[in-house]
C-alpha cells in the first residue's frame, strides 16, 4: 500500500542516496544539519518562501529575543563534477532587499523590516574537499561553517557596502547584493573582520550570541 510514510522513506533514501548532493537537495540538508546542532530552541521555518531559513525565540519578538538566521552553501565539488574533473568555485551572495510583498499577508504580527538582510546572522557552510573518493556532502564533520553577524556591535557588512546596497534600492531594484568567498572571509579583506571557520562541534546557540556581541 501506497503511504505517506512509504512516498518519505523512498524520497529521503533516494534523494540523499548519493555522497554529493546537488544544489537544492544540499540547500535543505545544511538547514537541519545547523538545526541539530543548535539545538531544540532552534526552530526550521524557510521550507517555502520565508525570508529566513532558521529560527531561534517567539516569531512575535524582534532581535535580540528573536534571532533569524539565514543559510547558505557551497562546495567545491558538484555532481556534475565527476565528468570534468573539476572543482568549483565556492561563492555567496548576501542579499539586501525590500521584504516579500507577501510576508505581512503570509505572517500576521510577525516583525521584519521593511528592507535589509531579512535576518540578524548568516551561517555560510562551506564544504571545501576536492577529493572525490572521500568527499559526502552528507557528512557533518567535513563541513566548515562562517558566522557572519548583520547586527550588533560587530557586522560583517561594511558602512560602504550597505549605503551601495541601499542606493541601488532607492530605484526599481527588488535586491541587490555583496558576495564573500572562503578565503576573502578568512583574510577580512576591504576592512572587514576576519572570520574563522568553525566545525559543526563549535556551533551551538551560545557561540551564535558570541559572535554578535
Amino acid at each position: 500500500m501506497i503511504t505517506s510514510e512509504t512516498i518519505k522513506a523512498r524520497f529521503f533514501n533516494e534523494a540523499f542516496a548519493e555522497p554529493l548532493m546537488d544544489n537544492t537537495m544540499r540547500g535543505y540538508w545544511c538547514e537541519f544539519m545547523l538545526a541539530e546542532a543548535l539545538g531544540e530552541s532552534c526552530k526550521t521555518v524557510g521550507l517555502g518562501w520565508h525570508p529566513w531559513d532558521l529560527q531561534i525565540g517567539d516569531e512575535s519578538e524582534a532581535y535580540p529575543a528573536r534571532l533569524r538566521i539565514q543559510v547558505k552553501n557551497s562546495a567545491r565539488l558538484q555532481p556534475w563534477n565527476r565528468q570534468t574533473g573539476k572543482v568549483s568555485n565556492c561563492k555567496y551572495s548576501l542579499k539586501w532587499r525590500k521584504r516579500p510583498e507577501y510576508f505581512e499577508i503570509d505572517n500576521p504580527n510577525v516583525p521584519c523590516e521593511p528592507e535589509g538582510f531579512m535576518c540578524d546572522i548568516y551561517i555560510l557552510c562551506h564544504h571545501p574537499v576536492e577529493d572525490f573518493k572521500i568527499a559526502d556532502h552528507r557528512d557533518p564533520q567535513q563541513w566548515r561553517f562562517y558566522v557572519l553577524p548583520v547586527v550588533g556591535p560587530n557586522p560583517s557588512i561594511t558602512d560602504s557596502e550597505l549605503q551601495s546596497m541601499r542606493a541601488k534600492l532607492s530605484g526599481n531594484n527588488k535586491s541587490a547584493s555583496t558576495d564573500r568567498q572562503p578565503h576573502t572571509l578568512e583574510q577580512g579583506i576591504r576592512g572587514r573582520p576576519a572570520i574563522r571557520a568553525l566545525k559543526i562541534s563549535e556551533l551551538s546557540v551560545d557561540s551564535l550570541w558570541a559572535c554578535l556581541a
